[in-house]
């Protein structure tokens, strides 16, 4: 009685983690990279352009080869404009990445399309007369990866985690 009810516990168990994994055939991974940065000097205010990209390492967790594989990303970042007290604006930019013959555990990486993020800061003793920050900084505020194989679902990565619950992804 009590071996069959080990066996019962034992395939419940086998069960779950397979169910799981099937939820996450693939696992993304993203790191930023500095393409290009430039600083311009005006007569009140340096402004610093950065060009940035991410690099992106997407796994094959399942067992079998993933003949083709799309993943969709959409980042989003804070469009912050000098001189105004204002929300920034909430910008994103999408794009895709087909990936084909995917093996078991063998990453395969691409870089996502380049964000040119602006900062901007007033010299000392110079002020906005909204009374605005003096500095003013664009920043990425989430990424989002959709990994789409035979037109279903099989991989997910959002940073931060609350993510999809704040925006929609757009295809």
């Amino acid at each position: 009685m009590a071996s069959k009810f080990l066996q019962l516990i034992a395939g419940l168990v086998f069960t779950a983690i397979t169910a799981q994994a099937q939820l996450h055939d693939v696992s993304i991974t993203a790191t930023r990279k500095k393409l290009d940065e430039q600083k311009t000097r005006g007569s009140m205010e340096t402004i610093t352009t950065q060009e940035i990209a991410y690099k992106v390492v997407v796994t094959s967790k399942a067992f079998k080869a993933i003949p083709e594989l799309e993943v969709k990303y959409m980042i989003f970042y804070d469009d912050v404009q000098p001189g105004s007290k204002e929300k920034p604006e909430i910008l994103h930019i999408k794009g895709k990445e087909l990936l084909t013959n995917l093996e078991n555990n063998r990453p395969v990486e691409f870089e996502t399309k380049p964000i040119k993020l602006t900062k901007s800061q007033l010299d000392g003793n110079v002020y906005w007369t909204s009374g605005a920050s003096a500095k003013a900084k664009d920043s990425v505020s989430g990424l989002w990866f959709r990994a789409y194989s035979g037109g279903k679902i099989i991989g997910e990565y959002a940073y931060p985690t609350t993510l999809p619950k704040k925006a929609e992804f757009k295809e």
